[in-house]
């Protein structure tokens, strides 16, 4: 079967780490190659100085990305989304992301995007009805969705090892990252809820299902940022099941799943972000621990398939562009119930159009 070309816009570092590592096992695509975006393309003020030390630094992340891995460096994103490219991957700062998705899909391209999709609600339903009318696939990269762990635990709920779900509880965070961090910088689309935030809120989604609901929210800044840093959110389904959220750029990290049941609890400590080649544990605590070894596999090959399924299966398609605007109007409801509450930051972002 002949492959689909994919191509990079920009060489950021997760591409280098975890999207191309993955790529390379993948049935369905090869890297067509990356771009270096023009000056013109970066939505950002240098002066000739910067200027010249962004391209070197980036023609030279490139041209180690293809060291290791085969396809091209395209002089632009213009250029490389004008090739005969099938598919884009977009591992921008989230402010770029809609400039961008829009004018891959105006290329006919499928798009993959890291997440967030979009900074805004508004923003994420204008490039789903332009991928709807135009056929083409979208996918937003919550690439833990697609590991083993994940199944492992829908498994339990389903055979009631721990009785009737009662509470659910997922937090993510990481310590500082430095003010040079595009998280920290407000008009590239930083902040703690739209980076380390979507994670624990699209688990709990998956978990609570289509009914979850934002009931209460808190976003908190710190360190003289422009941006939140730390926040938590709390969830409610029909049911009455809910999750409690916490997230945060300048926290200790964490990284961890409890279900907590009527007749014991599910553990995860590792959720978000198990390397391609970690063995994952599930625990199951009730009068005694049972361990659940879950093998390495990649995540990010599982996210990759997943786009390629929604490029050849319509239904799957459009169940992806109802879980995007899902996620997105999630982010959306915390940060209106932020704002309504006077907190100081603000949900209108500059996506550069």
């Amino acid at each position: 079967m002949k492959k689909l070309r994919i191509g990079i816009l920009g060489p950021s570092d997760i591409a280098f780490r975890r999207f191309l590592p993955a790529l390379k096992n993948s049935e369905h695509f090869e890297c067509a190659g990356v771009a270096i975006a023009k000056p013109h393309e970066r939505n950002q003020s240098y002066n000739d100085h910067e200027l010249k030390a962004m391209l070197k630094k980036s023609m030279q992340k490139a041209e180690d990305f293809l060291k290791n891995y085969q396809g091209a460096i395209f002089n632009g994103y213009e250029e490389l989304l004008s090739s005969s490219i099938e598919a884009i991957y977009i591992p921008l700062p989230p402010a770029l992301h809609y400039v961008w998705a829009k004018k891959a899909l105006d290329y006919g391209k499928h798009v993959l995007l890291e997440k967030p999709f979009t900074t805004n609600l508004a923003d994420t339903k204008k490039l789903l009805k332009i991928a709807e009318r135009q056929g083409l696939a979208v996918h937003e990269n919550y690439a833990f969705c697609y590991h083993a762990q994940i199944n492992k635990i829908r498994q339990l709920i389903e055979d009631s090892e721990i009785g009737e779900i009662r509470q659910i509880r997922a937090a993510f965070g990481f310590p500082y990252r430095g003010a040079a961090d595009f998280r920290y910088d407000r008009e590239l689309g930083g902040g703690a809820l739209l980076d380390s935030g979507g994670y624990p809120i699209k688990l709990s989604t998956l978990f609570l299902g289509k009914t979850a609901q934002i009931m209460t929210a808190a976003l908190q800044s710190a360190k003289k940022h422009n941006v939140d840093v730390f926040g938590s959110a709390t969830l409610e389904n029909a049911d009455g099941i809910t999750a409690q959220v916490s997230f945060g750029m300048d926290n200790s990290y964490k990284c961890e799943l409890e279900i907590w049941g009527s007749e014991g609890s599910i553990y995860a400590p590792r959720i978000f972000t198990a390397p391609a080649n970690l063995t994952a544990t599930v625990l199951v605590k009730k009068q005694e621990v049972r361990v659940y070894e879950i093998a390495g596999n990649d995540q990010f090959l599982g996210s990759i398939n997943h786009f390629y399924h929604c490029m050849a299966d319509n239904t799957l398609r459009l169940e992806s562009y109802a879980e995007i605007e899902a996620q997105s109007r999630q982010i959306d409801d915390i940060l209106n119930l932020t704002k309504k509450a006077g907190g100081n930051y603000e949900s209108e972002i500059n996506t550069g159009c």
